[in-house]
């Protein structure tokens, strides 16, 4: 009879331990309690939830990174409008009906339109300027306070965005990319703003040092510049489209990273979420068993007390 008590006693321990799992599973929700009950299916239930961490931090940088890019475009559209209706002014300049009381009013324009272009350059948002390249926290365009003379301080290098383990994307383009071109003659960097300096000082009929210019010195300044802004145009052109496929690059790999997540999400259900009606049946099966075990040991007890009576 000791022996049968044993026996129980060690079957109801074993109960116990699996009860306590299968209530923790049902309470959690999750496949394992401890990593050694399946070291293997730990191991597995580590990495994913790794990736699954990994790639949610890399969705959430994406996300993020489009107010970034989608204030990018529309600034640099704003640019490309301002750019449009200077060169319309230029030429209204150009014309012999345009006397110089016009040409001065055209050169006022102008240098509203340049004063706009320079505004959207320093752009930020959200503290990071748009065109600064990597170097966000800096203004990129700075104006002399005496010559009025604009400059770009930033880094020659674009900002980055996470878009996959160990992968970076190029993101928004920096402000020498967009303002500046190539003179093919002398190969230097032209800034667009020393460009628009020279329209609207041939306009009111002076030179970069302020002292007063003919009309012929002027109309000359003014038809090699038309060709000048209009380079500058078309390198801005050519940097919009730049930032349209770098942004169309950090979408595509949106959905990329979301797919991956979505796939991870589903392998974390399967490998260390708990089959919670399987955890039921088994619950209800655990349930009978205690019921027939203590049926089992109170039958034992009433042996025993009939023995000691007899």
């Amino acid at each position: 009879m000791i022996s049968s008590i044993n026996t129980i006693n060690y079957n109801l321990s074993l109960l116990n331990k699996r009860n306590e799992k299968v209530t923790y599973q049902m309470s959690s929700e999750e496949s394992l309690q401890y990593g050694s009950d399946n070291s293997q299916q730990y191991n597995q239930i580590l990495s994913i939830n790794n990736n699954v961490n990994s790639y949610s931090a890399i969705l959430e940088r994406i996300k993020l990174s489009s107010s970034y890019n989608t204030n990018s475009d529309t600034a640099v559209s704003s640019m490309k409008s301002s750019m449009e209706s200077i060169i319309g002014l230029i030429n209204e300049a150009s014309t012999d009906t345009t006397n110089s009381d016009g040409k001065t009013t055209i050169a006022n324009e102008i240098e509203s339109s340049k004063d706009r272009i320079y505004s959207l350059a320093n752009t930020s948002v959200d503290g990071q300027y748009l065109f600064a390249g990597k170097s966000s926290d800096i203004e990129p365009f700075v104006k002399d306070s005496t010559t009025g003379q604009i400059t770009y301080v930033a880094t020659n290098d674009n900002k980055t965005v996470n878009v996959e383990n160990n992968n970076y994307a190029t993101q928004g383009l920096n402000g020498l990319e967009l303002l500046y071109y190539t003179d093919e003659a002398t190969s230097t960097q032209v800034s667009i703003f020393d460009d628009l300096d020279e329209v609207i000082n041939a306009l009111k009929l002076q030179d970069s040092s302020g002292n007063t210019i003919t009309q012929e010195a002027a109309d000359t300044i003014l038809s090699d510049a038309l060709d000048k802004i209009q380079t500058a145009y078309d390198n801005m052109n050519i940097a919009h489209a730049k930032l349209g496929t770098r942004t169309a690059s950090i979408e595509n790999y949106k959905d990329i990273v979301q797919t991956k997540l979505t796939n991870f999400n589903i392998l974390q259900e399967e490998y260390a979420s708990a089959d919670l009606t399987a955890l039921a049946i088994e619950s209800k099966s655990l349930e009978s068993t205690y019921t027939a075990l203590y049926s089992t040991i109170n039958k034992i007890n009433n042996l025993s007390l009939v023995n000691y009576l007899n």
